[in-house]
């Protein structure tokens, strides 16, 4: 009867990767099982390498990378196989041993999880740009209504005067909440015609307790940028909701409860939209 070697030392990288990939023959993997039973240490290294690799895995099926990064990681890949693999003043080159084999495979492994990293980090660093960049276009258009040389295009505090113009103008339709609906000393000032992250967008104009308010109205995409906008940014709060068919963003310098109380009655007032079509 065969007997299964004993490990009595911490595992090497090398055997740790191929014991993770399933490579291991049958009497060293019992072996190394056993060890696992009574080595913390290997056991914490073990799983902190499977949970790598299905981490990465996962990240590799939602992110892919650029050509060009997948270029220069095959070139790398290529110029370290050669470099392991050339023959030095031997005439009969040897065939790769098992440890060289998983060196290549550790350092194939650890360029792929890089480039997948790299890749995240620039799609989570693109979204941050275009979010600040949005919040900037948003804040620019909210500090020119408070210019006292700035007229709207519709001047009126009637919903029924400010809804209909916007008619033809607009590739969406929305309603606006009626005065009884308002939040108290909430007013409609007017309105404009404006482009909002390259998108036609109604800018409707309020007034609560003499702060002034302008709200965007949008059609709703899937653009994440939109959604991770809401916060306080150089004093002025940016409010987003949205509703099935809109999105609605607020920027004011007024108090951020009665900011939420005006979009509230807004994305309110769109529900009777959608029970009308």
């Amino acid at each position: 009867m065969n007997q299964t070697p004993q490990i009595t030392e911490h595992l090497n990288s090398y055997t740790l990767n191929a014991f993770i990939d399933g490579e291991l023959p049958p009497t060293e993997r019992q072996g190394m099982e056993q060890h696992l039973t009574t080595c913390h240490a290997c056991t914490l290294r073990v799983l902190s390498a499977t949970q790598l690799k299905a981490a990465t895995a996962r990240a590799g099926h939602r992110f892919a990378p650029p050509p060009e990064a997948l270029g220069r990681l095959a070139a790398q890949l290529r110029s370290q196989s050669r470099l392991q693999t050339k023959p030095q003043t031997q005439t009969n080159p040897q065939p790769q041993t098992p440890a060289r084999l998983y060196s290549i495979r550790s350092a194939a492994w650890a360029a792929l999880a890089a480039a997948i990293l790299l890749t995240i980090s620039l799609l989570s660093w693109r979204q941050f740009h275009q979010t600040n960049i949005l919040a900037a276009e948003l804040l620019d258009q909210h500090l020119a209504t408070l210019s006292t040389a700035a007229t709207p295009q519709v001047i009126s505090t009637d919903r029924h005067t400010v809804k209909p113009w916007f008619q033809g103008r607009l590739p969406f339709s929305f309603n606006l909440p009626d005065v009884a609906a308002l939040p108290p000393d909430t007013s409609l000032k007017g309105a404009d015609l404006t482009y909002l992250n390259g998108q036609p967008a109604a800018l409707l104009l309020f007034t609560i307790h003499k702060h002034e308010v302008s709200i965007f109205l949008t059609q709703r995409s899937t653009n994440p940028t939109l959604s991770t906008l809401s916060g306080a940014r150089a004093g002025f709060t940016i409010h987003t909701a949205a509703t099935p068919d809109l999105r609605i963003i607020a920027v004011s310098d007024v108090n951020p409860a009665d900011l939420d109380n005006l979009v509230t009655s807004l994305v309110q007032a769109q529900a009777s939209l959608q029970i009308s079509k």
